[in-house]
């Protein structure tokens, strides 16, 4: 369980280009509500499920297990740097490979300034389960963003090099594949008493990207790359 959080002091968001900044007072305004929440014991809960819808009628849903789950304050500065990012990322092939860990630098950012800011107990963390479920217990009442992402590798084996090639190239980092990272977003206004139930599942995607597994293969790959010599079999 990821429990993290927040603020003061300006902060820098640098991802990959895009810059935002955000005011101490600004992270103190978007923050007060919610403490002021928790200390006067005004918690509601947010139960939620993630999953794959049923493809024909009268199916049952197919779970997503271990899907990462953030609830953070609402930051219209935060969503900002987000929507820029979407914004742009099928523009290229570049830009869809950038978008994940712009996405993750801006979110980092952000947690940082808020932990520094002392409001660490405002961001709250869960994993999905083997049912799909998680659940949030006690959520301070207010406006919350939901971030989530689901990880899927998709291992292969670099292309062998040949002669000239091979010792040209050996030592460099190479793609061993990628790995997609989808992304679910969701505005969450939480009352106090009140269950706030939410669904993430295949049809309500806010961002999918690609991250590259690319790394410098070890002494035992390096061997396993090379094209084989003339007494091994092929």
């Amino acid at each position: 369980m990821i429990r993290r959080l927040l603020l003061a002091g300006t902060f820098v968001v640098a991802t990959l280009g895009l810059t935002g900044t955000a005011s101490a007072a600004g992270l103190a305004d978007l923050m007060a509500p919610l403490q002021s929440a928790r200390e006067r014991g005004a918690f509601g809960s947010v139960d939620g499920r993630a999953y794959v819808e049923a493809q024909r009628g009268g199916g049952q849903p197919t779970p997503y297990p271990d899907v990462s789950v953030l609830l953070m304050p609402r930051s219209a500065q935060f969503d900002s740097e987000l929507d820029g990012i979407k914004a742009s990322y099928r523009d290229s092939i570049d830009a869809l490979l950038e978008a994940e860990p712009r996405v993750r630098t801006a979110r980092v950012a952000f947690e940082r300034a808020l932990i520094e800011a002392g409001g660490g107990q405002l961001l709250l963390g869960e994993s999905s389960n083997a049912t799909g479920e998680f659940r949030f217990p006690r959520v301070p009442e207010g406006e919350w963003t939901l971030l989530a992402w689901r990880e899927i590798p998709h291992a292969k084996s670099p292309t062998a090099l040949r002669g000239a090639d091979a010792r040209r190239y050996k030592g460099r980092a190479q793609i061993f594949g990628y790995t997609t990272v989808i992304f679910w977003r969701l505005p969450v206004d939480v009352k106090a008493g009140e269950v706030m139930t939410v669904h993430i599942h295949d049809r309500n995607q806010w961002l999918t990207a690609a991250r590259e597994d690319r790394r410098i293969p070890d002494e035992n790959q390096q061997k396993s790359l090379l094209p084989p010599t003339s007494d091994q079999p092929r």
